[in-house]
């Protein structure tokens, strides 16, 4: 146990150094889910500019009147707005982005991706039992979600409450090898998650999503420059 403790305060002095250097990277939370994940899939292979940059053009009113607006429009219209930004990949992200907005609208009739905490809280209304199976219903619905990368449910999950690992995607394994957060003996999925529970628990002040905004902005910018 001391050696993860040890490993929880090195993870959270890391993440504060972190924050203090690459704050631009963080969600906006004043803004609905939809509109943190859609920055999230922008910047992740883009820089931070480019990112916010396309996403105010696909939110601003001249442009579209809505996140189903954009849902309806055609694959090339988004790939020109996005090209407009300088976005890396976006013929490659414009119909992906199109098919998860599509599916979302089908599950929720709406684009609120908090609609399924919405859904879990009227369960819970009904007893623990109907909860515990609107959660999971949940839970396989957002991990069936497409047009969003292996590690984009987990995000979701970890938004709406329903996860406290951080998303395991490549940049996050990269930086956790390099500062050597994983031992020698964590090799399987399962241990990873509960190290990177443990970890994610250690930082005061960050939710998981922000810190992983934050590994992943680090992974982009430091990392590469080795």
């Amino acid at each position: 146990m001391a050696g993860v403790r040890d490993k929880a305060k090195k993870f959270s002095r890391f993440v504060k150094g972190l924050e203090a250097k690459h704050k631009a990277a963080l969600p906006d939370k004043s803004t609905p889910l939809l509109d943190a994940f859609v920055f999230y899939l922008l910047f992740y292979s883009n820089p931070v500019s480019n990112a916010r940059r396309a996403h105010k053009a696909l939110t601003d009113d001249k442009t579209f009147t809505s996140w189903s607006e954009v849902r309806v429009s055609t694959a090339r219209e988004i790939t020109v707005v996005l090209e407009k930004s300088k976005i890396k990949h976006a013929d490659f992200l414009a119909p992906r982005l199109l098919e998860f907005l599509q599916r979302l609208w089908e599950l929720v009739d709406d684009t609120r991706i908090e609609a399924f905490n919405e859904e879990i809280a009227a369960a819970a209304e009904e007893g623990a039992k109907a909860k515990k199976e609107a959660v999971n219903r949940v839970r396989t619905t957002i991990e069936e979600l497409p047009g969003i990368p292996p590690w984009g449910a987990t995000y979701l999950l970890a938004a709406l409450g329903l996860d406290k690992a951080l998303p395991l995607d490549p940049f996050t394994e990269e930086v956790l090898l390099e500062q050597d957060f994983f031992g020698a003996d964590v090799k399987t999925l399962p241990q990873k998650k509960r190290v990177l529970k443990a970890l994610v628990e250690g930082v005061e002040g960050l939710d998981t999503i922000e810190v992983h905004h934050l590994l992943v902005e680090y992974a982009k910018r430091d990392l590469k420059r080795r």
